[in-house]
């Protein structure tokens, strides 16, 4: 036996395609991929407003008596619908809240009761976060508020 040993590397394709020239920068590709996503951004908030004005309608404080009646499931995905679209407003914090709203939807299905006070604050801290006015370190306060709020259970209210 002799001994030598012959090894074999495989050219890396990954590594040649990165040291090869030509192809766009990263900013040229974020610049297009915003471009791509621009058309869609009009309908997204359209949808996200519809879902907020029907969380309002139905299970707001206007709602009255009216909104005992509505069902944890129906919340829960007018909420997920808030956060399917709220990317198109990613410094506002939208999608956090309904996020929270949604672990309230689960605290409440699961004690079979409602917490209105707790929905209604959800309710309005979505429309304040939608209108942008907020300073960030308010929006923070404001998530971690709600976060507090969603957690307690009915028990402890």
């Amino acid at each position: 036996m002799s001994g030598v040993v012959r090894k074999f590397r495989p050219p890396n394709r990954l590594s040649m395609l990165v040291k090869a020239s030509g192809g766009k920068r990263v900013k040229e590709a974020l610049e297009a991929a915003d471009a791509a996503l621009e058309p869609l951004r009009a309908p997204s908030l359209a949808i996200l407003d519809a879902a907020l004005a029907d969380i309002e309608a139905r299970f707001g404080p206007a709602a009255g008596a009216g909104r005992e009646g509505e069902g944890f499931q129906d919340l829960y995905a007018l909420s997920l619908r808030i956060i399917d679209v709220a990317g198109f407003l990613p410094e506002s914090s939208v999608d956090q809240a309904a996020v929270s709203l949604c672990a309230l939807v689960d605290h409440c299905a699961e004690a079979g009761a409602w917490r209105w006070d707790a929905v209604d604050v959800h309710v309005h801290a979505l429309r304040l976060l939608r209108g942008g006015a907020l300073e960030p370190d308010q929006r923070k306060a404001m998530i971690e508020g709600l976060n507090k709020v969603s957690q307690r259970r009915l028990e402890e209210a």
